[in-house]
């Protein structure tokens, strides 16, 4: 299970096929006994729990970069001009320093393109200490407001039996793996959002990319160790994979432009396991009704000379969804711990969110995050049986 944005990502492991692989290691101790001091029944204890792990990250990241003069000796130099302070999202470039994969393009300009003048886009005014303040109390707000959320849904009930720190084997399961992809998708839609705040607060590109990456990262391993401390969830590895994936995905992206390529992309459409109320509040695990795409610019991959006949914002996108990962309230599709639902493959065009006209940095914010999700379009299903769709969601 993961956290915020990757909340999309959330297993289906019924009690009865719970498999323990292995007791906690050494160094997760420490963090078991914070877990364990009392019994989850309320929210109250789900709100301190959640505050004794987010308020020790949000310390660490203040103590490093909270003070002014660690602040003063990450700024860079400047290389003609006037410093100035960072109004990231109204200013139309980026305030500090120039993406990555510019900088390779200035050092190896055969294998990543022509240089690029930096000069103009350097800022040496530091972190603005406001900004991180208000960012590290909005993360620990949210995330504080998630594992509640969490806390009186999945924890509760009949999945709120704890038991001792286990893993558990969850590959292609009832949810036939959407919830893989769905790790992924949260996973990199929380980095995203991450880079561009600590961009916001003047932080650099490179730190702001480390640090986005680091911190989805851990809110995904914060998650998967209190599933690995209940009886009906289990800490996998699997999920931890995808999560890692997720995380570094986007800023991968951001350093070689040529990953850009391919974007994956959700849509979600409530399925007949809502309509008939086996979930009624709980959606995320609502696995027929999400759609992972992979949306491919076809654009970009065009000769030279075809590229006037294709318009750079229409895409075209591979999804993959599932059918029949429910029979019933609680009941998932599943024998021996292996699926026995349907897959679902999709064709469809796609849009190219970040081509809408506007570029400032608010604007290039709001359109990448618009573009993680796959827009109403015409599309097939080819498998298992073909259906053609006029706009598909």
């Amino acid at each position: 299970m993961i956290s915020l944005t990757g909340m999309i990502g959330r297993d289906c492991r019924p009690a009865a096929t719970t498999r323990y692989a292995s007791q906690a290691p050494a160094s997760l101790c420490m963090l078991r006994e914070l877990c364990t001091t009392e019994a989850v029944e309320t929210i109250g204890p789900a709100f301190l729990r959640c505050a004794r792990v987010t308020l020790f990250i949000v310390i660490v990241f203040l103590m490093v970069y909270g003070n002014p003069v660690r602040a003063c000796a990450v700024s860079d130099s400047v290389k003609g001009g006037d410093a100035r302070r960072s109004t990231y999202f109204s200013e139309s470039n980026y305030p500090v320093s120039p993406p990555m994969h510019l900088r390779l393009a200035n050092r190896y300009p055969g294998m990543f393109g022509a240089t690029v003048s930096t000069e103009s886009t350097v800022d040496t005014s530091g972190i603005d200490h406001t900004r991180l303040w208000i960012l590290g109390s909005s993360l620990f707000a949210a995330n504080t407001g998630i594992m509640v959320y969490y806390f009186t849904t999945f924890y509760n009930d009949e999945y709120a039996k704890r038991a001792p720190f286990h893993t558990f084997n969850d590959w292609y399961n009832a949810d036939l793996n959407v919830d893989k992809l769905g790790h992924i998708w949260g996973a990199q839609m929380y980095t995203n959002v991450l880079y561009h705040m600590f961009r916001w607060t003047n932080m650099s590109e490179k730190s702001s990319m480390y640090w986005s990456s680091g911190l989805s990262f851990l809110f995904q391993l914060e998650m998967e160790i209190t599933d690995g401390l209940y009886e009906a969830w289990g800490f996998s590895w699997w999920d931890m994979a995808t999560n890692t994936v997720g995380a570094v995905l986007p800023n991968l992206q951001r350093t070689y432009p040529s990953l850009q390529v391919v974007q994956l992309k959700m849509s979600y459409r409530p399925s007949d396991a809502v309509r008939k109320g086996w979930i009624k509040h709980d959606y995320l695990r609502d696995y027929d009704g999400f759609t992972y795409w992979l949306a491919f610019d076809v654009h970009s991959m065009l000769p030279q000379s075809m590229k006037p006949w294709w318009p750079d914002w229409l895409n075209i996108a591979v999804g993959y969804g599932a059918n029949r990962t429910m029979l019933g309230k609680g009941v998932y599709n599943s024998k021996d711990g292996v699926g026995q639902g349907e897959q679902e493959w999709y064709v469809a065009l796609d849009y190219d969110i970040r081509k809408l006209p506007g570029d400032t940095a608010f604007l290039r914010f709001l359109k990448e995050n618009l573009n993680y999700f796959h827009w109403p379009s015409p599309a097939i299903r080819f498998t298992p049986s073909t259906i053609y769709y006029g706009l598909f969601f």
